[in-house]
């Protein structure tokens, strides 16, 4: 990020609040210099009562079955969720695609009731920090990282702005600094210092179970995007074993399982007697954790199964590195297993550089997914739903359907079914975007039933992965396929 761009920002948030007017979004794109036009056409897509009939309708499904209340522990605060939807049998079901940190971005398409509710999630985590500072007489100090040139760096000035006023209502100031501006002895109860992840990866360290600012102790870590790019054993070898232990409070501090499709698949299938009854779709995987162990796996998975299957790399986003693959093809061309992994690899290290490793992979059956017409075309979508913790409880807040660039043909071809509006040289594609509405359920063929099953599975997933932590991260079993009829 440059300075420039942190400098604007900072001068934004000077004024304290900003208004309404502040916040609309192309108005919030010109102060920092952005084009957000066509993310606020994607906004104004959204329609709040349609998705609050089917949040409500969500809820008491899974009130009545305490299917979306944590315990005591507080491993999750906010987050997103992909899935498609494919006919099955004489319905729909929902296959899971990934699950997102509290590194997704996106929140700026949702309503402003939306947005309240998700950020109401990120405020639980300031708000122990509150506490435990009224117990020691500290100040806190919030890190709030992004990415290098974020062009999506006003979202974090709409959260920003959010907490600060939860922060007034509990009789307290807060201040907003960049890495240019910061100073160790603030003037103010609470500092949000907002820096990009290449500013951070060169001050941050952990001492004493803190991670820390140059020498200064961060009482919050927003984006566990930050969390994990901090090289420390002793820090990596918590979040492992006992993130609890770490005294820093990390939104979310669970990014070793969303950050891997495989463990995302696995705390799904965890409960999956629970999802059933919200048609969950049901489908092989597994992990391979180097070359020689994909090749052997995908020859297992054509030989045994006779199925397409999807390989993903580790921690990827934006399709980078997703791959296809179809048994007709490698029966008559057993090397082009190694072809495809050599360029889902390119594609990896074109995106990430030589600093993250794309092993473990996944290996995923691919689903028969539904097509909607659109743009002259039959095409493949996904929904991503975003949720939030609030007082313990998992709640779904709203969401988007995203439709392919590529009219769907045989699958074959990337454009065809990665969806991600971002998956494309780096450009945002909002045209491919729909806020949920009923023209929206109408587009994609959905009745509100749908969206309330896929509301529930959301949060009942994310329950698992934050109440079957261990047992998901130290799952030992990948010398086979994980399927339906196979219990762990």
């Amino acid at each position: 990020m440059t300075k420039e761009l942190l400098k604007k920002f900072v001068q934004l948030m000077q004024k304290d609040p900003l208004t309404n007017s502040d916040l609309d979004l192309v108005t919030l794109g010109n102060s920092l210099g952005l084009n957000l036009e066509p993310l606020s056409r994607l906004w104004a897509s959204q329609e709040e009562v349609f998705t609050a009939e089917i949040r409500e309708k969500a809820l008491k499904l899974m009130e009545f079955q305490n299917q979306n209340r944590m315990g005591d522990n507080k491993t999750f605060y906010s987050g997103s969720i992909d899935f498609m939807v494919r006919p099955h049998n004489d319905h729909l079901d929902y296959f899971l695609l990934e699950t997102n940190g509290a590194s997704n971005r996106g929140l700026s398409i949702l309503t402003k009731d939306q947005q309240k509710l998700v950020y109401e999630g990120y405020f639980g985590a300031i708000r122990q920090a509150i506490q435990k500072s009224e117990q020691k007489g500290n100040k806190i100090l919030i890190l709030v990282g992004v990415p290098i040139n974020d062009g999506l760096i006003h979202e974090k000035a709409i959260l920003i702005n959010y907490l600060r006023e939860r922060i007034k209502q509990n009789g307290l100031k807060a201040k907003i600094f960049n890495i240019y501006t910061y100073k160790s002895e603030f003037k103010c109860d609470i500092a949000f210092l907002i820096a990009d992840y290449k500013q951070l990866f060169l001050t941050l360290s952990f001492e004493n179970n803190w991670v820390k600012f140059q020498k200064d102790k961060v009482d919050v870590l927003i984006g566990d995007g930050i969390a994990r790019r901090i090289e420390d054993p002793k820090f990596n070898k918590l979040i492992q074993e006992d993130f609890a232990k770490i005294n820093t409070i990390i939104i979310n501090p669970v990014y070793l399982i969303t950050d891997d499709k495989a463990l995302s698949y696995l705390a799904k299938h965890y409960v999956n007697d629970i999802l059933e009854q919200y048609k969950i779709g049901k489908f092989l995987f597994t992990r391979a954790f180097n070359e020689k162990d994909l090749i052997d796996k995908i020859r297992l998975a054509i030989d045994q199964f006779d199925k397409p299957f999807v390989i993903k790399p580790h921690a990827g986003s934006g399709g980078a590195g997703v791959m296809p693959i179809f048994p007709d093809q490698i029966k008559q061309d057993p090397k082009k297993i190694k072809r495809i992994i050599s360029q889902s690899n390119e594609e990896f290290y074109a995106k990430f550089m030589k600093n993250r490793n794309p092993y473990p992979y996944t290996l995923q059956e691919m689903a028969a997914f539904s097509l909607i017409d659109w743009n002259g075309g039959k095409r493949t979508y996904d929904l991503r739903i975003y949720l939030s913790q609030i007082e313990r409880k998992i709640i779904p807040i709203g969401g988007l359907a995203r439709i392919a660039r590529g009219i769907y043909v045989n699958g074959i071809k990337k454009e065809e079914f990665v969806v991600n509006l971002s998956g494309y040289d780096g450009k945002i594609e909002v045209e491919r975007g729909l806020g949920l509405s009923e023209k929206a359920s109408e587009i994609l063929n959905l009745e509100i039933d749908h969206f309330v099953d896929i509301f529930c599975n959301s949060c009942i997933i994310f329950k698992s992965i934050a109440e079957n932590y261990q047992k998901i991260i130290n799952f030992s079993h990948w010398d086979q396929f994980i399927g339906q009829n196979m219990q762990y």
